[in-house]
C-alpha cells in the first residue's frame, strides 16, 4: 500500500509541474498592497463602467488537456464573447468586492435590494476595463481509473491583462489610464474551473489596481474641510454633529406649528436645524423685460453625470437651490454658469420630499436672483428659465401663468400650477413672477400619453416652501418684492 500512496503523490506533484511548464506562458503577478490613505482625505465616490475585450474571436489564449498527470500534449483553448469567458455584472461584483475591502468608496452595492440605481449616481468617477490579455492552462482531471465518467474537474492557471481608465462625471474628462495584471494559479479541480481563474485573476487585477498610486490619488482628495452649514439627511431629516459639551449647546427655538406634526413623524426635524441667511440682492421693481439678462444670469445648469438638470442662485456668495432628483445622491454635481464657467458644486442640503436641493458653489458677487415669497395669484405672469431637453439650450425662457395652486396627491404638498412651458432639463429651474423675482422651482409636468410631449399642466414648488425645508432665510423682503404685479 505504501508504493502505491507514493506514487499518487509523486504523480500529482509531477502533474503541477508539468501544469505550470506546458501550454502558454502564463504571467504570474503578486497582489500588491493598497497604499494607506492620507490622513484627513475624502473618499471620491466611483463605480466600475464598462467591460470590453480587445481580444478577437477565435484568439489563441492557452492550452487545454484532459487526464491524469496533465502532461500534454496541449490543444489549443481559443477567445469567445460569450458569458462562459467574461461577464459584465460578475466583474463589478468583483470590483466593489475589492475596492471596498482597499478602503475606497463604492457606489451602487449590488448587495443593496433597494435603490440601487440612485446609490450609483452619486458616483464622481467611473472605472472601465478593457481586457487586452488572457493566457490560462487548463487540465481537465480525471481521476486514476482514467475513464470519462471519473473526470474531477477543471485545474486552471490563468493570467489577465487589463487597461483601466478612469473618467471623471464632474470635469467630463479621461483623469486615469492604469495597466495591471492579475494572475491566479490553479489548485483544486473544480467543474467551473476556467470561469473560477478568470474571475480570480481578475479580481487580482483590481486589486493591484486598487494598490495603484496614481489611482489612489484620484480616489482619495485632499478633504475640502467641514460644511459651513448643518447637513439634511437624504430623507429630510437632520445630520446630527458630534457631541459637545453641555455648556456650549445652544438653547433651540420650539417648532413652530407648522412643522410640529413632521417633527412629531419624524419624516421632517427641520425645526431643529440652524436656519441660514441668505446674501440676497434687492427686489426687482420694474418689468422682467428691463433685466432679463440678469434673470437668464442667475440661472444655472446642473449635471451629474447621468444627466442634467437646471439650478437658480439665491444668494451671492454661492448658494443656488435646484431639484433634489436632479443631484440624486451625489454629494458634488457639476455646475455650468450662464457665461460657461464650469464649476464643481457641493450639496450642503437635500429634502427629498420637498424635491429641493442646496448647492455651494465657490465665488462671490454672483447673479443671484431677488426672493418673492408672498404666494402667486391664479391668473398672475410668469416665466421659466431653464435649459429644456439638451444643455445648449441653457437660458431658454418661456411664459405663461399662473393656472392653479393644487396639492400633490402623495405628499399633500402645496404646487403651483402653470402653463408656461417646461421641458426634461427645466427640473430646478427658476420660475419668476413678471418683474424677474423669484416665485418657485420647476419640478414636474404631466406629458401626453405615450409619448413626451407636454400637456401644458407644468408644476412648481412654491419657493417660500423650499427655502423653509433646507431653513434657508431672506430676511425682510422689499414690499415692492411681496406684492402681487398691478
Amino acid at each position: 500500500m505504501a508504493p502505491s500512496r507514493l506514487w499518487i503523490t509523486l504523480g500529482i506533484g509531477f502533474w503541477a509541474a508539468a501544469l505550470s511548464g506546458c501550454g502558454v506562458n502564463v504571467r504570474k503577478t503578486e497582489i500588491a498592497e493598497p497604499p494607506t490613505p492620507p490622513a484627513q482625505s475624502r473618499k471620491v465616490p466611483i463605480r466600475f463602467g464598462e467591460l470590453q475585450a480587445r481580444l478577437r474571436r477565435g484568439d489563441v489564449i492557452g492550452g487545454y488537456v484532459i487526464g491524469f498527470t496533465c502532461m500534454g500534449p496541449y490543444d489549443p483553448v481559443t477567445w469567445t464573447s460569450g458569458r462562459t469567458m467574461m461577464d459584465r455584472e460578475d466583474v463589478a461584483d468583483l470590483f466593489h468586492e475589492e475596492m471596498s475591502a482597499a478602503g475606497y468608496d463604492v457606489a451602487g452595492n449590488p448587495n443593496r435590494l433597494f435603490e440601487a440605481g440612485e446609490d450609483e449616481q452619486r458616483a464622481e468617477l467611473v472605472v472601465s476595463a478593457q481586457v487586452v490579455d488572457v493566457k490560462m492552462n487548463i487540465c481537465r482531471k480525471m481521476g486514476i481509473w482514467l475513464i470519462q465518467s471519473a473526470i474531477i474537474g477543471e485545474d486552471v492557471e490563468a493570467s489577465v491583462k487589463v487597461d483601466w481608465t478612469v473618467y471623471s462625471r464632474l470635469e467630463r474628462r479621461m483623469v486615469l489610464r492604469a495597466t495591471t495584471w492579475g494572475y491566479h494559479g490553479g489548485g483544486d479541480a473544480t467543474e467551473d474551473g476556467r470561469i473560477l481563474a478568470l474571475e480570480q485573476a481578475f479580481a487580482s487585477a483590481i486589486a493591484n489596481l486598487a494598490a495603484d498610486r496614481r489611482f489612489a490619488a484620484v480616489g482619495f482628495t485632499s478633504d475640502d474641510g467641514p460644511s459651513t452649514l448643518p447637513a439634511l439627511e437624504t430623507g429630510g431629516g437632520i445630520a446630527m454633529p458630534p457631541p459637545v459639551p453641555a455648556a456650549s449647546i445652544p438653547a433651540v427655538p420650539a417648532a413652530s406649528p407648522a412643522h410640529a406634526g413632521l417633527a412629531r413623524g419624524g419624516l421632517d426635524d427641520t425645526a431643529r436645524l440652524q436656519t441660514v441667511r441668505l446674501a440676497t440682492r434687492s427686489p426687482f421693481t420694474t418689468p422682467i423685460q428691463d433685466h432679463v439678462e440678469a434673470v437668464t444670469g442667475a440661472t444655472v445648469l446642473v449635471a451629474t453625470g447621468t444627466g442634467h438638470g437646471s439650478g437658480v442662485l439665491v444668494s451671492r456668495d454661492g448658494l443656488l437651490l435646484t431639484n433634489h432628483h436632479v443631484v440624486g445622491e451625489s454629494d458634488r454635481v457639476r455646475v455650468t454658469l450662464a457665461d460657461g464657467t464650469a464649476l464643481t458644486g457641493k450639496v450642503e442640503r437635500r429634502h427629498k420630499p420637498r424635491d429641493v436641493a442646496l448647492v455651494r458653489i465657490e465665488g462671490r458677487g454672483l447673479p443671484a436672483l431677488p426672493v418673492r415669497t408672498q404666494p402667486l395669484s391664479v391668473s398672475e405672469d410668469v416665466y421659466v428659465v431653464g435649459a429644456p431637453l439638451e444643455e445648449r439650450l441653457r437660458g431658454t425662457v418661456t411664459r405663461g401663468i399662473v393656472s392653479a395652486m393644487r396639492r400633490d396627491r402623495l405628499t399633500g404638498l402645496e404646487l403651483i400650477q402653470a402653463d408656461a412651458s417646461i421641458q426634461g432639463g427645466n427640473s430646478g429651474g427658476p420660475l419668476v413672477d413678471a418683474r424677474g423675482n423669484l416665485a418657485g422651482l420647476t419640478v414636474s409636468a404631466r406629458v401626453m400619453p405615450g409619448g413626451d410631449a407636454s400637456t401644458g399642466l407644468n408644476f412648481f414648488i412654491p419657493i417660500a416652501d423650499a427655502l423653509d425645508r433646507l431653513r434657508l432665510d431672506t430676511g425682510n423682503l422689499d414690499s415692492a418684492a411681496a406684492s402681487p404685479q398691478p
